[in-house]
């Protein structure tokens, strides 16, 4: 009986236990999907969605996320790019690089364009803002790879919008005013106000670069209406006041700066504004003003341009002063700065990236037509490679005009610095010598010869030579050093002769101040012109010339 009952069982559980086997199979698969499923964390989907309109909480939010939350995955990725996005918002620096490299990294191997394109953008802007404009345009061009299928329109017109700053800056009008139509447009349809009023403002400005100042002045009055705010307002302002100021229209520049001046900014613009002041007091004589306002612009936030302009300005003004140990500094950290504006002119142009950019990609889609088109597909790589050789020996020929241009001007410069100086200390010596004429009227040879002395010594503290080398040096584009390393023979008493005439320092004085005699001095330069390899002392003033000029 027992064994009759068990077989009943059996009989009846089987498909009992198949459903069970199934049902356990369904919770299986389904809790193995759930695991591999990223559930986004409520804090990344709040920042979001109220970064554009809140970035300050945005900030706030992401700052209070422990660092270690997010330790790999999507939700680290994605808290990277927030992060980003919102110290771009807050016009803070985009540090550190870690976190949207990071975030470039996963998305590249785990697609999701919006994302990706976005990443790229902000990386391109680190470089943008490190004046790096090549590897700035790379990024720029791989976000708009990435949104070719995208709509959008925000991100593409701050793709547009970056890449119309780079060609503005490197001259490529044309094609910075059609950036920012485009940005103009997408900005529009997105409903951002801000950047569709600044796209349109940047507009004017790729005329005020062109120096169509006419044009420039026409468009920023008829975009002043839809100005929303006292920053907007004050930022065209200041551009209005420009052009009247490139135009020498100084009473009209003065009013619109002055209305700029009281109007709020952000970014470099309060320097910008000093600088402006500063330059239109300079023209019209205001010395004091000018300076004024020049070193005040040191006090805000400010970019290597303004700052050379404004040492420029400083070094004028000081000059002006008879403050020779001022324009010494000031020049050298003006000349300094062009040396950083060199190597950023000669990067390659933005415009000519993209040219590239678009030849490479039409290259790859022809790639995939049929073989009649294979002809057609060697033209277009034969003419990139002929446009790329094209690029890049004019690229070479502009970074060495360019580095011709400024190595003349460091020469004019440097001349300019050793006239200046030795004029003013001409000056000074002419009016110790007729405060003491009445004395040098009634004493003797000897006696005149130790006033004269007197006078150079306060002057250009001839009696101690380490002051005295470190001064000309100075002045001099470090001709002593120069002098003392490559011509190790050549004795002090002859470097001091070197010095005192290139400040132009009569003979009969020099005779005097060095103790020597007319045949003496000969003598003395006879040596000089043997120990620097010259062929004869008629080649030393213009060997020496040449020194400071390097």
């Amino acid at each position: 009986m027992f064994f009759h009952l068990n077989s009943v069982n059996l009989h009846f559980n089987v498909p009992v236990m198949k459903m069970q086997l199934k049902y356990f199979l369904f919770l299986f698969v389904l809790s193995t999907s759930l695991v591999g499923c990223s559930f986004m964390p409520d804090e990344l989907k709040t920042v979001e969605k109220i970064i554009e309109t809140e970035p300050d909480s945005a900030l706030q939010i992401l700052r209070n996320i422990p660092p270690d939350k997010y330790k790999s995955g999507e939700s680290r990725a994605l808290y990277g790019l927030l992060m980003i996005r919102a110290l771009d918002k807050k016009m803070l620096p985009l540090k550190p690089d870690s976190l949207l490299d990071y975030s470039i990294v996963w998305y590249e191997k785990n697609p999701k364009s919006d994302r990706l394109a976005t990443c790229y953008l902000y990386k391109g802007r680190t470089y943008k803002y490190a004046n790096q404009y090549e590897m700035a345009m790379n990024y720029y061009l791989k976000a708009l790879d990435e949104t070719k299928d995208l709509k959008d329109f925000a991100l593409l017109g701050r793709i547009n919008f970056d890449m119309g700053d780079i060609y503005n800056i490197q001259g490529d009008y044309n094609a910075a005013r059609q950036k920012y139509k485009m940005s103009y447009q997408l900005f529009s349809n997105a409903k951002y106000q801000l950047l569709a009023f600044y796209s349109l403002f940047n507009i004017g400005r790729t005329y005020y670069t062109a120096k169509n100042y006419k044009k420039a002045e026409q468009y920023y009055k008829k975009i002043l209406l839809q100005a929303k705010d006292s920053i907007q307002s004050g930022d065209l302002y200041q551009e209005i006041g420009l052009t009247y100021y490139a135009t020498k229209s100084y009473d009209s520049a003065l009013y619109y700066f002055r209305r700029a001046i009281k109007s709020p900014c952000v970014g470099y613009n309060q320097s910008i504004r000093y600088c402006s002041l500063a330059n239109l007091f300079f023209d019209v004589k205001q010395f004091d003003s000018a300076f004024y306002y020049a070193s005040n612009a040191f006090k805000t936030d400010i970019d290597f341009r303004t700052q050379r302009e404004c040492y420029r300005i400083m070094t004028n003004c000081e000059f002006i002063k008879g403050n020779t140990e001022n324009v010494t500094r000031y020049m050298n950290k003006y000349v300094a700065l062009g040396d950083s504006l060199r190597k950023v002119e000669s990067q390659l142009k933005g415009s000519y990236m993209e040219t590239m950019h678009d030849t490479k990609n039409e290259a790859a889609k022809s790639k995939n037509l049929i073989w009649y088109l294979v002809s057609l597909v060697f033209l277009v790589l034969a003419g990139a490679y002929w446009l790329t050789r094209f690029i890049v020996r004019r690229t070479k020929k502009e970074k060495e005009q360019i580095q011709e241009t400024h190595s003349v001007e460091k020469a004019i410069i440097h001349k300019d610095v050793v006239e200046k100086y030795s004029k003013v200390l001409q000056q000074k010596v002419e009016k110790q010598k007729n405060e003491l004429i009445i004395e040098r009227k009634k004493a003797d040879y000897a006696h005149k010869v130790i006033l004269d002395r007197k006078i150079y010594d306060d002057l250009l503290h001839l009696s101690n030579t380490e002051i005295f080398f470190r001064e000309m040096d100075s002045v001099l584009n470090n001709m002593v050093t120069k002098l003392k390393t490559r011509y190790p023979s050549v004795t002090v008493k002859e470097i001091y002769w070197c010095c005192l005439t290139l400040l132009e320092i009569p003979a009969t004085d020099i005779y005097i101040l060095l103790d020597y005699t007319v045949d003496g001095l000969k003598s003395m330069r006879k040596r000089l012109a043997q120990k620097t390899g010259l062929s004869g002392v008629a080649e030393l003033k213009v060997f020496l010339q040449k020194i400071i000029e390097e």
